[in-house]
């Protein structure tokens, strides 16, 4: 259990690093209206694309984090009360239903 835990930590620290860098890169890097533009040979579009897939590599590692921690979370984090726990994941929950089902605006 120990050995899946300090993989699960790693790939959660590399997939934080490549998310932050690419969002960084993919902000202060690709510059509109300058045409088609690409960084190591990948367009901001390929980026993009790497960017979705390694998130939800890193929301699966977040989650086998959680279920792997839970004991700890319950007893120590929420300090034994277990509301507090189900209060952080819930608002989690709401924070990114809300961020998926936000619909599209349409500016003119």
């Amino acid at each position: 259990m120990n050995i899946i835990r300090r993989i699960n930590d790693f790939v959660l620290y590399i997939c934080f690093c490549f998310l932050t860098g690419t969002g960084l890169m993919m902000k202060l890097s690709f510059v509109k209206g300058m045409g088609r533009q690409t960084v190591l040979s990948l367009s901001k579009h390929d980026w993009e694309e790497c960017h979705m897939y390694v998130g939800i590599l890193m929301f699966i590692a977040m989650l086998l984090h959680l279920i792997l921690n839970r004991v700890w979370i319950l007893k120590v984090g929420s300090a034994n009360k277990k509301w507090v726990a189900i209060t952080a994941i819930a608002i989690g929950i709401i924070l990114i239903g809300v961020l998926i089902f936000t619909p599209t605006t349409i500016h003119k």
